[in-house]
């Protein structure tokens, strides 16, 4: 586990790295194939397993930290040997026992936990340690909400109702603001769930997908961001369409009574860092939902 600079959390845990999701702007697969050690030479370990998932996906397992040993006989560290392949990381799996004081943790900051190729074993793996360690509050995000449903169908969420373990869906743009919809209907009103909005790259409020949410009702809280890095090809939010989901996420619930049952209250928003040049100091709002 790490302290991190991510504004809404206070550390983030990866007993899972690696992700097929092919996001250009993605800074995760940047630091995985950075810290990968020595590219130029083939790592050979004694207690890593390499497999495919059902769906042909190529899968990792560790069983314990990487000091690793190359093909030339040098000892390396590497925390991510193999690069930004899905790889469980068993030994890291009682890291949240050994924090007493209460932290906020983003789960799998560098990995899509839910990803379609993803073993249901390994959810299970994490959230039983996630319920050894309830002192703590667990964030976690996807760009596979589905996943969400399908593990609530088949009765392997058992988490689902928990106070402390918060369930995000991350969105950009209008197709993934739909696919979110469509998943994140489909659980009960009681659990916490909360969208990302972040990197924001469209007028998302303004969107038939958008309406599909219940204009926002659908989630606990919402997270908003822009893009940053230097990609070339970076859009710069409006802050018309930032303004445009403010409003929807903090109306009155009446409003959509009928339209959109079931409704959640006004949602809290926490604003990003990366916004602060858009709305400036004073419009900017951070609310966490827990305080």
């Amino acid at each position: 586990m790490n302290r991190t600079k991510i504004e809404w959390c206070s550390m983030t845990w990866n007993p899972v790295t690696g992700c097929y999701h092919t996001c250009e702007y993605c800074y995760a697969r940047k630091i995985a194939n950075r810290f990968n050690g020595n590219k130029k030479e083939t790592f050979y370990t004694y207690v890593d397993e390499i497999f495919h998932s059902k769906n042909g996906k190529i899968l990792a397992r560790c069983c314990s930290q990487h000091i690793c040993i190359t093909s030339s006989g040098k000892f390396v560290k590497a925390a991510y040997p193999y690069g930004f392949t899905p790889t469980l990381h068993e030994y890291r799996l009682d890291e949240p026992q050994k924090k007493t004081k209460p932290q906020t943790i983003f789960v799998c900051s560098m990995a899509d936990l839910f990803g379609e190729w993803i073993p249901d074993s390994w959810i299970e793996k994490v959230f039983e340690a996630c319920n050894k360690a309830s002192q703590h509050k667990y964030l976690f995000l996807t760009k596979n909400p589905e996943r969400y449903v399908d593990l609530y169908n088949g009765k392997l969420f058992p988490y689902l109702h928990k106070e402390n373990m918060w369930f995000g869906t991350s969105i950009t743009n209008a197709e993934e603001t739909e696919r979110a919809a469509s998943a994140i209907g489909k659980l009960p009103i009681n659990c916490n769930t909360f969208f990302s909005i972040e990197p924001l790259h469209m007028d998302i409020a303004s969107t038939s997908a958008w309406a599909n949410t219940g204009y926002g009702k659908w989630a606990s809280w919402f997270i908003i961001g822009a893009e940053t890095g230097n990609n070339k090809n970076k859009v710069i939010p409006e802050k018309a369409w930032i303004d445009n989901i403010i409003s929807d996420c903090k109306r009155d619930k009446s409003i959509y009574d009928r339209m959109f049952p079931p409704y959640r209250s006004a949602a809290p928003v926490y604003m990003k860092d990366s916004l602060l040049p858009i709305m400036g100091e004073e419009n900017m709002k951070r609310e966490l939902p827990w305080e």
